[in-house]
């Protein structure tokens, strides 16, 4: 578990503790506080913190950071989730409390000890419980600070998503009959970044999560925008863990009747799942009580061999295919590859990225029945226009491009065609 003990370091002051919690916000995300008001009258020792922090690390959830304040009081910090259970820890607090209080011969337990709140919303009830007059209460804090969230949003307009949005098919083989699976709507990150953000310098991995969160925000719009004219079809899309615990990915969830919940399938990165595994669960569980197929995506051949095709509580997964993998890597490559299409079968395993017939080839012969890719929407460009009756649309190829790029349909007054289910003749 990583916890910071505050037993071991200096205490930390209170403008320090505010300041932490502004630049959480600052950055878009909405910390969960813990608070432990513990009177200062009680005059805790060193050793009395450290019985406190050795509940905190077992009883608390993983990825909880711990500060002791200098007023006495001990804070909680989640970037993520809420503490979920806590009497235990709480109970176990109370006794180390009641022992000062036997020990010194005086002092009272605080009426209520354990105090759960969120930053920002919550700031003014934080404020009164550390006894700050005010919010401007720190010289340093009326400077506007640099809100680099907000200013994403306002930057990353609705046209500007829309240029980067794109829609391919995942489509399955079997035998001679070719059936579409659904459809993955996604913004590609590159493309918005080198068109329509070039001017922002984003640097560190801090500052792409924060766009990534932002991107998440702005295409669960369009989606909602798009949604009568896409459903019913199954809709893959592209999500970030932390964006699965946030209040608008409910409030998206929730919308269109329902419609979305049972029509959705979320795929996560295997990079953004591996970087906080526990929550990756986390999610997938919350996911799958909301009746939502859950995915790991962005896997790449040579990754097949540190996975477990097991022990991934995922419904689906999505490998990306890699024709450059060559000699012994590309055989070792291969056979795992098999081994996840036996394991994810019935067409749970995507190959994606196929840009050419040797990747369908090849992902065929090794169980794989489900594929992504150029190669895949060219192969369903004839049949487009025996299916488009919009009048704006004068070819077959200028209805394939409405497909894939949703900013050209909602131009020429087309329709998404193919949706899930929708069975083709052989190709």
């Amino acid at each position: 578990m990583h916890m910071t003990a505050s037993s071991t370091k200096s205490e930390l002051s209170l403008a320090r503790f505010v300041e932490s919690l502004r630049k959480y916000a600052a950055n878009g995300k909405r910390p969960i506080v813990g608070l432990l008001d513990i009177p200062v009258s009680l005059r805790l020792e060193p050793q009395d913190y450290q019985d406190i922090s050795r509940d905190a690390f077992h009883h608390l959830p993983e990825k909880t950071q711990e500060y002791r304040l200098e007023n006495g009081m001990v804070v909680f910090i989640r970037l993520v989730k809420a503490f979920g259970d806590v009497d235990t820890f709480i109970t176990s607090v109370n006794e180390t409390l009641k022992d000062v209080i036997s020990r010194q011969g005086l002092g009272d337990l605080p009426v209520k000890l354990w105090h759960e709140l969120r930053w920002p919303e919550d700031r003014n009830t934080l404020y009164n419980l550390l006894d700050l007059p005010e919010e401007n209460h720190f010289a340093n804090e009326s400077l506007q600070r640099f809100d680099m969230a907000e200013m994403l949003r306002v930057a990353v307009t609705e046209e500007a998503v829309f240029d980067s949005c794109r829609r391919q098919a995942i489509l399955q083989f079997h035998d001679s009959r070719r059936e579409i699976l659904g459809h993955e709507l996604y913004c590609s990150l590159d493309y918005l970044r080198q068109h329509h953000l070039a001017s922002f310098l984003l640097e560190g991995p801090g500052e792409v999560e924060i766009l990534s969160r932002v991107l998440d925000e702005k295409v669960m719009d369009i989606t909602k925008g798009l949604a009568p004219q896409m459903l019913p079809d199954t809709l893959h899309l592209n999500m970030m863990v932390q964006t699965i615990f946030s209040d608008r990915f409910a409030e998206f969830l929730g919308s269109e009747d329902s419609r979305f919940a049972e029509n959705l399938s979320i795929e996560i990165s295997l990079e953004n799942a591996i970087a906080d595994w526990w929550e990756f669960e986390d999610a997938c569980k919350l996911l799958h009580s909301a009746g939502v197929r859950v995915g790991l995506d962005r896997i790449t051949l040579p990754s097949l061999e540190f996975l477990s095709p097991r022990k991934i509580n995922v419904d689906f997964i999505k490998v990306i295919w890699d024709q450059n993998i060559i000699g012994s890597k590309r055989a070792e490559a291969t056979d795992r590859l098999r081994e996840f299409a036996s394991v994810f079968a019935d067409r749970n395993l995507i190959l994606t990225r196929c840009d050419s017939r040797t990747a369908l080839r090849m992902g065929r012969s090794l169980g794989v029945d489900a594929f992504q890719g150029s190669y895949i929407d060219a192969l369903l460009g004839k049949y487009l226009n025996k299916e488009c009756k919009s009048r704006g649309t004068t070819s077959d190829r200028k209805c394939a491009v409405c497909q894939w790029a949703p900013r050209e349909l909602r131009k020429n007054g087309c329709d998404f065609h193919f949706k899930a289910g929708k069975i083709l003749a052989e190709i």
